[in-house]
């Protein structure tokens, strides 16, 4: 998996991973619309580089 997800929230830190950009952007899209998940980011597990997310 190219793609790792987190996101922080009170209770802990959620980790994801996905193959594709787009599904990355979908899945950090959708953890922040629940409102509990703060800090989410999405890093590129070949390059170590966050992804710079489009502005909605």
């Amino acid at each position: 998996m190219r793609y790792h997800i987190t996101g922080s929230s009170q209770v802990g830190v959620m980790g994801l991973k996905r193959d594709t950009l787009e599904g990355a952007l979908k899945k950090a899209r959708e953890l922040r619309q629940q409102g509990i998940y703060s800090e989410v980011r999405i890093i590129d597990t070949e390059t170590g580089d966050v992804v710079k997310e489009p502005v909605a």
